[in-house]
């Protein structure tokens, strides 16, 4: 996904085409934060600059976006990516920028043209902290039916079923293709006898797919 917004003054927002931006409000109240210049190396700064914030949410977590606006005269467009990568166009009184953790550890800082000289440059600190990183994708690859293969007219028979990959919820579904068994969960009573295909099914939507599985019983006359 990918979000883009146009900020003006401290908090009101036009164009906003996505929901991943979020303006946050300060718990003090108002509609800035009061942060340490994020600028100065080593985080050693005692003076405060006002900042408009925003939580930016994606699948792999928050992180926060600073603004260091500086009264109704500021603007700015901010264009993310959808993975924590920011474009900026038309600041206006804006001239700086800061990435923090949503535990506000400093990530990275945009310097704007104002102060650049040309173009947005990016400062990444020694020591900075990381950007979030998305989990893993869940993976399934197959899944297995065991138990026995023979069995007499009446039995009950418990059958057991497992899967391969990471997604952790998966479904099972055992049937058979003989109208006279009955089937509970993976309990299988048998009804004539006879050749019959046990299928195990089981989907997973973390993944977005299913799989099966094949055991072929013979049922005999006790």
């Amino acid at each position: 996904m990918a979000d883009s917004l146009v900020l003006t003054g401290v908090k009101d927002i036009k164009k906003h085409t996505g929901t991943e931006m979020v303006r946050r409000l300060p718990k003090r109240g108002g509609d800035t934060f009061q942060l340490k210049r994020w600028w100065v190396e080593g985080g050693v700064s005692t003076v405060h600059v006002s900042a408009t914030v925003f939580d930016v949410t994606t699948g792999a977590g928050t992180v926060k976006l600073a603004l260091d606006t500086r009264g109704e005269g500021s603007r700015i467009r901010i264009d993310h990516d959808g993975s924590f990568n920011f474009e900026f166009y038309g600041m206006g009184e804006i001239s700086r920028a800061a990435l923090y953790t949503d535990d506000f550890e400093l990530i990275e800082h945009y310097v704007f043209p104002t102060i650049s000289g040309g173009q947005t440059m990016t400062v990444t600190p020694a020591g900075g902290a990381s950007r979030p990183t998305p989990a893993p994708a869940k993976t399934f690859t197959a899944v297995t039916l065991t138990g026995d293969d023979t069995a007499d007219e009446g039995d009950a028979v418990t059958y057991t079923a497992a899967k391969t990959g990471t997604a952790t919820d998966v479904t099972y579904v055992l049937t058979s293709d003989d109208v006279s068994d009955s089937i509970s969960g993976l309990v299988v009573t048998y009804g004539d006898a006879g050749d019959r295909d046990l299928t195990l099914t089981g989907t997973s939507s973390q993944v977005g797919s299913s799989k099966t599985d094949t055991l072929t019983v013979t049922v005999s006359v006790p």
